[in-house]
């Protein structure tokens, strides 16, 4: 789904009818306004998009690429967070250490799983999510309402965001960490 769809949605949850109608490309009286909370929006989704792919349901990516010795992390079509394993083309695992300049692996082809972190969007992208535009949009949703002030919104909104991430987790295979009383 496209990201402007889901921040259209969230901006929905967050009652605000007005930026649902000006993302959906109906415009509004206070365009520069609108404008600025569309911004406010895609940053919001960015940080959700980000806190479930980190913390949630990871995104978990496999690329063929070439090894001299090292794997650069730029040889890498996405920004790994966490590399799970490389192995030959064979199948078989191969011995790598992770470094600063990359992945440490014998030369060769090998294959590389890894957790990836999800690149910033623009309005017009589409989320990594496929299927997620429940949790992303409530996710989105909440971040906005923080940022607006709106704390009760805000806290009625992150229940429901917690509850979707978590349905969304058992389906996946991804992990909820436990709520916690202070």
């Amino acid at each position: 789904m496209k990201v402007q769809k889901i921040m259209a949605c969230a901006a929905a949850l967050v009652g605000r009818r007005d930026l649902c109608d000006y993302l959906e490309g109906k415009g509004g009286a206070d365009s520069d306004g609108l404008r600025r909370d569309a911004e406010q929006m895609l940053r919001c989704f960015n940080l959700a998009e980000n806190e479930v792919a980190l913390d949630f349901i990871p995104l978990k990516k496999e690329q063929k690429v070439s090894s001299d010795g090292v794997i650069p992390f730029s040889a890498l079509a996405w920004a790994p967070v966490e590399v799970e394993g490389v192995f030959s083309p064979a199948g078989g695992r191969l011995h790598f250490r992770v470094t600063e300049e990359g992945i440490a692996v014998r030369s060769g082809e090998a294959l590389v799983r890894y957790r990836a972190r999800p690149a910033v969007k623009c309005a017009c992208d589409e989320a990594d999510f496929e299927g997620g535009e429940r949790f992303l949009a409530l996710g989105t949703a909440c971040e906005f309402a923080l940022m607006e002030g709106m704390l009760d919104r805000a806290a009625e909104l992150d229940a429901r965001y917690k509850d979707a991430l978590a349905a969304a987790a058992r389906s996946r295979g991804g992990r909820m960490r436990q709520r916690r009383w202070i």
